[in-house]
């Protein structure tokens, strides 16, 4: 990322204000719902064991904000949509509501949208390169870095099921399936308790889930990647080209037209200054 001055939240253009409490608005309310599904669900006594995911969701949901914050950089609007799409339709309906469970087709739609979303994330790091293509036409280079970043996206997928393999071990969820009844008396006959019997009932998973997900999520990432292709090929917007445009989040820290001027006239006021004590 680019690093750059941080514009003040109170200096922000009426453009760039407007989005950003619009996102703000959109990522708040999501974080109170999720906050209230963990309340009803704690307070029904937790039947579908969805309480630690709620309270993670609301949690997670300001991530975006405390990473702008460490690195001193605003996300774009088109990410921070991103975000909001991508946890509204696994973290609250898949997760939250359970849909995950009760609809067999959705884990891998969610999954397959994942792969796509994930890609306007992992532009950034290539932002000033894909600048570079769009203005030279460089379909050759273009294509290879589209597969540099479709490989990226094939780590993330590796890197989310490590994450759902441990939190199903570690804290007694089942994002990567549920271990059969019969399995489970035979772990209680065992005697195993806490971790033992976790991965023992680890080993009755089936690798299915795990195998569809980055099946789905190289599929969706594969989608980003010919969708670019066909933006670089035709030499059209396709919407594409606002995302790569928009990969410095510029106009998400705009500074307001008037500071804008005050900041020029000082600095000439400075440089005049300067020549006369010369």
């Amino acid at each position: 990322m680019e690093k750059r001055e941080w514009i003040k939240p109170d200096e922000l253009s009426g453009r760039a204000w407007a989005k950003r409490m619009g996102v703000i608005f959109c990522e708040a309310v999501i974080s109170a719902l999720a906050a209230v599904l963990a309340i009803v669900n704690g307070l029904q006594g937790d039947p579908e064991n969805r309480v630690f995911t709620c309270v993670c969701t609301a949690v997670f949901m300001w991530t975006p904000h405390l990473l702008e914050r460490l690195f001193r950089h605003r996300f774009s609007f088109s990410q921070h949509l991103a975000y909001i799409v991508m946890l509204t339709g696994s973290a609250i309906v898949g997760s939250a509501f359970n849909v995950f469970n009760k609809v067999s087709w959705y884990d891998c739609l969610m999954h397959g949208l994942s792969g796509y979303v994930i890609m306007i994330f992992i532009l950034i790091p290539f932002g000033k390169r894909l600048q570079k293509i769009e203005e030279e036409g460089d379909r050759k280079s273009g294509a290879a870095t589209a597969l540099i970043m479709f490989l990226c996206s094939l780590g993330t997928a590796c890197v989310w099921e490590i994450m759902e393999f441990s939190v199903d071990l570690f804290a007694g969820q089942a994002s990567q399936g549920h271990v059969p009844p019969e399995a489970l008396e035979a772990i209680r006959a065992q005697g195993l308790t806490g971790l033992a019997a976790a991965i023992e009932g680890m080993k009755y998973v089936s690798v299915l889930d795990t195998d569809l997900d980055m099946l789905c999520h190289a599929g969706g990432s594969l989608v980003f990647c010919l969708h670019y292709l066909l933006h670089l090929l035709t030499r059209k917007n396709l919407l594409m080209g606002t995302l790569v445009k928009d990969i410095s989040a510029a106009e998400m820290n705009t500074r307001a037209r008037e500071r804008a001027e005050e900041g020029y006239c000082l600095q000439a006021d400075e440089g005049k200054r300067e020549e006369e004590s010369k």
